[in-house]
């Protein structure tokens, strides 16, 4: 388990109307998931690729709508060619995912409404809204850019605006509501963490931001630019024929709108809020439209027989993510340098039981990671990850409440945290730590082993 998925294991032990920094509708579906499988790694990949699948499947409903089905595989296999979703995806990342997910369903959904006015449009509007707000706050300048955009096409603010619209922010707001009540009391814990990632600044210099978010924009859509200009190659420059997408000709200002009261939200956040540091991953769900943007401006490229090379392009990615995501364990044994893939939590496991534990009561890790892999062997546990500070003493006083069945502590010597046993024995009796060392998994046996500090305190 890494970063993303640990965190999942630990908050899913729990249903609460929030989490933190993050929205809670993947936490949520992974609580679901985990009563029927428990904290498994199954359950971690089981939802997460449930999601993929479905981020794949409304990209090729929404590329669908306005292209024919090869434009729209092409759409859905342009995420593929964007690394924040083809490979990190598989990697770790867990909100991601779903607000793509969330992205490519209003998309489709607000594109059907333009081709087929309907209700139920309206509908699946709102809840695609309500569900990309639980899924990332950020969602929030996508639905704001898609409406705005919308308002200048005068077709496509018709069908907003037709028979049923006020379903849409109705149904969004119904979706969002019980989390936004517990928001409006929280905002400091949901907002804090994101804007320091954000590095806002009025010391550093406006191009820092430039280049960070350039760098940003480019680890995104690169991949996916290199295919595209290697495939189409001198087509790219050659304008369609109006009969190419006849009685669409909305799509392509819809598109170039949005994307440019994107562009224009981005530069604004550096050149007016002096945000300086961009993640590829708040990139994604926002320029996720781009391929379909593509084949709207230059129908011609879905003739028959072009652009062959952009399938062997995906085919070839998709074989190399898959190698990559299975080979990842052995990494560490080639690079020397263990992570949380190579740690023998089967055979601590055993350890631990065999020198007395019995897998109850409470667990407070050095680190949430630790503790998510131990919860995922004992799940009859409550698992807290807790680094030092103020967070240490607020786990060990949690822990300290909640001790009948007793309470285990652990450390790992690949990720020590400075004096976390005397923040321990500031609440706790001292007692002689315990240690075990067990060879890494899918490491050379010339590598140091793991070591591991713990003590169980029985109930």
């Amino acid at each position: 388990m890494k970063w993303d998925e640990s965190e999942q294991i630990l908050w899913a032990q729990q249903l609460q109307l929030g989490y933190g920094p993050q929205p809670p509708l993947y936490t949520w579906m992974q609580w679901a998931v985990c009563q029927l499988l428990g904290p498994s790694v199954l359950a971690l990949a089981l939802l997460k690729h449930l999601l993929i699948a479905l981020a794949y499947c409304l990209a090729w409903l929404a590329g669908r709508q306005v292209l024919n089905q090869k434009g729209a595989w092409w759409v859905a296999a342009g995420l593929l060619l964007m690394p924040p979703f083809g490979w990190d995806s598989l990697r770790d990342q867990t909100h991601t995912v779903m607000v793509t997910a969330m992205t490519m369903g209003l998309w489709w959904a607000v594109l059907r409404q333009v081709q087929r006015p309907q209700a139920i449009n309206f509908v699946l509007i709102g809840l695609f809204c309500g569900l990309g707000m639980l899924s990332k706050y950020s969602y929030a300048m996508l639905i704001g850019a898609l409406f705005v955009a919308s308002m200048t096409v005068a077709q496509v603010r018709s069908a907003i605006f037709a028979r049923g619209w006020w379903l849409a922010p109705l149904v969004g707001l119904l979706v969002f509501a019980p989390h936004g009540f517990w928001l409006a009391s929280h905002w400091g814990m949901a907002t804090t963490e994101t804007v320091q990632k954000m590095s806002i600044s009025t010391e550093a210099s406006h191009l820092k931001g430039l280049g960070n978010l350039l760098k940003a924009l480019l680890s995104t859509l690169g991949l996916w630019l290199i295919a595209a200009l290697i495939s189409y190659r001198s087509r790219l420059w050659k304008p369609g024929t109006k009969a190419s997408l006849p009685g669409q000709e909305w799509a392509k200002p819809l598109l170039r709108n949005y994307l440019l009261i994107i562009a224009i939200c981005l530069l604004g956040m550096v050149l007016a809020a002096n945000v300086t540091d961009f993640k590829q991953r708040w990139m994604l769900p926002l320029t996720a439209v781009v391929p379909l943007t593509l084949y709207v401006w230059r129908p011609a490229l879905l003739e028959q027989g072009v652009g062959r090379m952009f399938t062997v392009f995906v085919i070839v990615f998709a074989l190399i993510f898959l190698i990559m995501a299975t080979l990842r364990p052995w990494q560490g044994g080639r690079k020397n340098d263990p992570d949380e893939l190579n740690h023998p939590v089967k055979t601590l496991a055993q350890e631990l039981r065999k020198a007395g534990y019995d897998g109850k009561g409470v667990i407070v890790g050095s680190d949430h990671m630790m503790a998510a892999m131990l919860h995922s062997q004992f799940p009859q546990t409550y698992a807290l990850g807790c680094s030092d500070g103020a967070q240490l003493r607020q786990c060990l006083s949690q822990a300290k409440a909640d001790t009948a069945g007793g309470l285990l502590l652990i450390t790992r010597a690949d990720k020590p945290v400075a004096d976390w046993w005397d923040g321990v024995f500031t609440t706790q009796t001292k007692t002689a730590v315990q240690t075990l060392s067990i060879p890494f998994e899918k490491m050379p046996a010339s590598a140091t082993s793991a070591q591991y500090q713990y003590l169980w305190i029985a109930p």
